[in-house]
């Protein structure tokens, strides 16, 4: 295995770090051999593997192996490299670099609802939304207005893979996007405590949008008037409210339920 020129290892720092480089690179990190080998199941163009001087056990090197065969040129660091760059505190053995795919398709799909995230803020959260969204079967994520870079660490980790087989498409301006969508004639539905009918109640079209809004200030003033369909959860106790990850998986198991998804 080759070495790590010291310059590489910076640039993947600021890969761990810094949305604006992920982007300008077209590349992103992957930690944990699991991870991996979900990456190259799903396609993912693999550049790079580094794995960590004795820590990496037969699983990483397998992995590494994997991706080697496929292109990847593969690396080993000194014990304690891979926490220098930054992805986590404590990281697995194994770190990947991955070509950044294409996200989502210029219209959304008509075989299954869509999943909206607008200004969204937290990567766990992202990651999670990610998760639901494949997991209930929607034909397409979108990142809208000013989110979180969904290619980061934390997020691709809280994806559990999800990004890979689902890989979201941005809409940096969320006004202009659901605009299009309402005018277009579909259907955008969005949760607001005691607003609308309980979302069992609700009957959700087969191309309809679920926007998730932020995590603390909710959907923009600027977006509600593109919303056709307002729903809640209803609930009991004190609680005011679900996180925002749990709010979409309630709404989008109950769009699927209904038949809406792919």
């Amino acid at each position: 295995m080759q070495a790590v020129p010291r310059r590489r290892l910076a640039h993947l720092r600021r890969l761990a770090q810094h949305s604006s480089e992920r982007h300008k690179a077209g590349q992103f990190l992957i930690e944990g051999a699991v991870l991996v080998n979900d990456a190259l199941d799903a396609g993912l163009r693999v550049d790079e593997v580094l794995l960590e001087r004795g820590r990496a056990g037969a699983a990483e090197k397998a992995a590494a192996e994997r991706a080697g065969g496929e292109g990847a040129v593969c690396a080993e660091v000194g014990e304690g490299i891979l926490a220098r760059i930054g992805a986590s505190v404590t990281p697995p053995p194994i770190l990947a670099v991955a070509g950044i795919p294409e996200g989502g398709v210029a219209e959304a799909s008509a075989e299954g609802f869509s999943l909206a995230a607008v200004e969204v803020a937290d990567p766990s959260n992202a990651g999670a939304l990610l998760r639901c969204a494949e997991g209930a079967g929607a034909s397409e994520f979108v990142f809208a207005g000013n989110c979180v870079d969904p290619w980061g660490p934390k997020a691709v980790r809280a994806s559990a893979g999800s990004v890979f087989r689902l890989p979201p498409r941005r809409e940096p301006d969320a006004a202009a996007f659901l605009q299009g969508l309402h005018q277009s004639g579909r259907q955008v539905v969005a949760t607001a405590s005691n607003r609308g009918n309980p979302y069992y109640e609700f009957g959700y079209d087969r191309t309809a949008v679920i926007l998730m809004g932020n995590e603390t200030h909710g959907l923009p003033e600027a977006v509600k008037g593109c919303v056709t369909d307002w729903v809640h959860i209803p609930m009991s106790g004190s609680a005011e409210s679900l996180n925002v990850a749990m709010a979409a998986a309630v709404i989008c198991f109950e769009a699927r339920r209904q038949g809406a998804s792919r």
